[in-house]
């Protein structure tokens, strides 16, 4: 990281902080994160078409789509894949559905839930890679098992994406996928240079990008500032924010 952005990242968690103490959450609920309203009268990177249509599409399948059998991996609640909307966990599943991917790329395989969402509906013969800078296995508490890879269509590898030497190595890879789920770490600097690095890439279809969390206080400069055909669905995905992006539609 470099140290402009080590700087930023340790500002802006002082910020949050001093928010917190002034001005608590209003409301009682599990969970509260900081975030602002914006105008979208001045964003003018619209939606597509094409993004709309999709996002339509999986929006009524994710309503019919059941994932009990993932959160009954998990030893106690809340059971995410169970919540819908509120969660991304069906939403997900039912875009892999639509879009029918060949290759799907991951950012932040966690402790599965996401990836085990991904690979319900992935089609015969495609992949799903999931990145992350820990094994699977050496997550406390992770829904994943062996058997989850024994077919060769999911597959971890381990590395930093928004290191030159990392992104470099899986370059061609990315330039092959279908549909991307980022969920990195929301540190600002991994985000920035990761969409960088994307922004060089020759993609070979058209590929569409889900960015988890875009309404947390550290992804509203970033998601404000992509310059391509997006979709704010946090009101049927994550309720700390669901984004869908159009990435080669102009």
């Amino acid at each position: 990281m470099k140290f402009a952005d080590y700087i930023i990242k340790k500002i802006n968690k002082r910020k949050l902080k001093l928010l917190r103490r002034i001005a608590p959450p209003p409301i009682k609920c599990r969970h509260a994160e900081y975030s602002i309203l914006s105008s979208l009268d001045d964003e003018p990177y619209k939606m597509s078409d094409h993004l709309l249509n999709i996002s339509l599409d999986a929006i009524k399948k994710a309503n019919s789509i059941d994932l009990t059998h993932i959160s009954q991996r998990m030893s106690e609640p809340p059971y995410y894949p169970d919540v819908w909307p509120g969660e991304h966990y069906k939403l997900l599943a039912a875009l892999v559905k639509v879009l029918k991917p060949k290759l799907i790329i991951e950012v932040g395989t966690a402790l599965g839930h996401s990836a085990l969402a991904l690979k319900e509906f992935l089609p015969n013969d495609s992949r799903l890679v999931t990145f992350d800078i820990f094994e699977w296995d050496n997550m406390d508490a992770t829904l994943l098992n062996k058997k989850d890879f024994a077919d060769g269509s999911l597959i971890q590898e381990i590395g930093d994406l928004s290191l030159d030497t990392v992104f470099e190595k899986y370059k061609d890879l990315l330039s092959e996928a279908d549909f991307m789920f980022i969920d990195g770490p929301k540190d600002i600097a991994f985000e920035k240079e990761f969409l960088r690095k994307l922004d060089e890439i020759e993609f070979k279809h058209n590929p569409i990008i889900m960015f988890d969390d875009i309404r947390l206080w550290n992804m509203l400069s970033i998601w404000r500032e992509i310059k391509k055909p997006k979709l704010d669905l946090t009101s049927f995905g994550h309720w700390s924010g669901t984004g869908l992006i159009d990435w080669n539609s102009k």
